[in-house]
């Protein structure tokens, strides 16, 4: 079985084409003020059609979230099984957006319907809670509320009616049944990466109802094991929110959408059953809705973090669970969850020292999309306030995934031995072949054609990152 496919820029291109965005480009006919039964077929092939397409992209995390779970479940375990990504993540596993240099506690969506859910923590973690739609509800480690000293957190849904106990990190699930935890430990700080194997593994999680005896959860360790998270892009997508809503209760922002779907065959509590009709607009709604998803990822209508810079924010919602006092982030929703996995709480940490800074690039310090067949240089100052370690991964555009080269090399780390100048700073370069002059030290591959983006990190974040007076430098094009 094929667990990751590169499309090119040019099959994408195709893979998202299609038909003009209005077949309502008519007048409609009236006799007596009654719409003919010509404009009403028109009319209502029209509406289906823009339902599909706006519930597609409504609903666009669910798929994220969906190819997250199947991906575990399909190395093996359950419901109750921890996994853990316990070596550097491999070219060959696709999961979206990853860091290489930490371990990585996951498990499947654990279902809140059968009652509230003990999670433990260990400390010296940092991790988010969020569900089956990507909201999230709470942090862990160092900027969520057991401050790096790990403890057990008691996560319920708000239609839970029985009493709950005191001595917990009480979390209240609003708008799903279905969350998921998702833990990092840190090599750096554990002293190994088998330290910090060891200290993921002694995550675990149980039903409140079972916190006299708790069972034990299975670990899997995936090593370097094939893995994909993607989802797919045409019909099929429809029928996977049809599992997730038939498993998951619907929020009140879904209820209009869902009442739309019905006449698509689409309907909670019955197999999804399109009849042809229905499977020709779906068809169509997932291409338009695909090119839409991907706009709003690569060609975000948000501002750029700094105003001489090309960096945009990672996170482009106000809200982590993308719900204002007057209306629902579906742009932001669709757009970062085409290549985010999780969703945090605390974007940027309060306390210098704690959590993460994260930025995201796509274009190079001209403007023009990062594109694998030139050469870039980013300079990295000397002294970079950090308490961790800062990171340059590179993700393929097509695949959301750490790039596949045959130099196997995914990220440019702090922590890698990398050559310096003369003041400290740090030139990293990126191209489809070793630049002259430069060490193979402080280069990363990319792939002719097709486009790439990264996502620095910056771990433990001092003062100067927060108020932004630190700042990252632009990917420059060597001509």
């Amino acid at each position: 079985m094929t667990i990751r496919t590169r499309i090119s820029a040019t099959a994408l291109a195709a893979a998202i084409s299609f038909a003009p965005l209005s077949a309502f480009a008519f007048d409609p006919v009236y006799e007596g003020g009654y719409p003919t039964s010509e404009t009403a077929e028109a009319a209502f092939e029209e509406f289906d059609y823009q339902a599909a397409t706006q519930f597609y992209v409504w609903a666009y995390a669910y798929l994220n979230s969906l190819g997250f779970e199947k991906g575990l479940l399909r190395l093996g375990g359950d419901e109750r099984t921890i996994f853990l990504f316990d070596k550097r993540i491999q070219p060959n596993q696709g999961l979206i957006t990853p860091n290489d240099e930490v371990v990585y506690v996951l498990t499947p969506y654990i279902d809140l319907s059968k009652g509230p859910v003990v999670l433990e923590v260990p400390p010296r973690v940092r991790g988010h809670l969020w569900d089956l739609g990507m909201r999230a509800y709470t942090d862990f480690g160092d900027i969520g509320p057991d401050q790096g000293q790990g403890g057990k957190y008691l996560i319920y849904s708000t239609d839970y009616e029985g009493e709950l106990p005191d001595g917990y990190f009480d979390v209240a699930i609003e708008h799903s049944n279905l969350i998921s935890p998702g833990i990092r430990a840190f090599p750096g700080t554990e002293g190994s990466l088998d330290a910090a194997v060891q200290h993921g593994a002694t995550v675990r999680w149980y039903y409140l109802s079972e916190a006299d005896a708790p069972p034990k959860n299975p670990i899997f360790l995936i090593g370097d094991r094939p893995y994909s998270q993607e989802w797919p892009k045409d019909i099929e997508a429809f029928e996977w929110l049809a599992e997730a809503f038939n498993r998951d209760k619907v929020p009140a922002a879904g209820l209009a959408h869902l009442g739309n779907m019905r006449r698509l065959g689409f309907e909670k509590g019955q197999p999804f059953a399109p009849d042809d009709r229905a499977k020709a607009i779906l068809a169509r709604a997932a291409s338009t809705a695909e090119a839409i998803a991907l706009s709003m990822a690569f060609r975000p209508r948000v501002d750029r973090i700094y105003d001489n810079r090309q960096y945009v924010p990672l996170f482009t919602n106000i809200s982590p669970a993308f719900l204002l006092e007057s209306y629902e982030e579906v742009e932001s929703r669709a757009g970062g969850w085409h290549q985010l996995v999780g969703n945090f709480v605390t974007r940027v940490p309060a306390k210098p020292g704690t959590g993460q800074f994260n930025v995201v690039a796509y274009k190079d310090a001209d403007g023009s999309f990062l594109i694998g067949s030139n050469t870039y240089r980013l300079r990295v100052p000397a002294d970079v306030p950090v308490t961790q370690f800062w990171q340059i991964p590179v993700y393929e555009v097509a695949t959301r995934a750490l790039i596949n080269t045959d130099q196997q090399r995914t990220s440019l780390s702090s922590t890698d031995a990398l050559a310096t100048n003369d003041d400290g700073s740090v030139d990293l370069y990126f191209a489809p072949e070793l630049p002259e002059g430069v060490p193979d030290s402080n280069w990363l591959q990319t792939i002719p054609g097709e486009g790439w983006f990264t996502l620095p990190r910056l771990y433990g974040p001092l003062e100067p990152i927060l108020d932004q007076t630190w700042r990252w430098n632009d990917f420059e094009k060597v001509r």
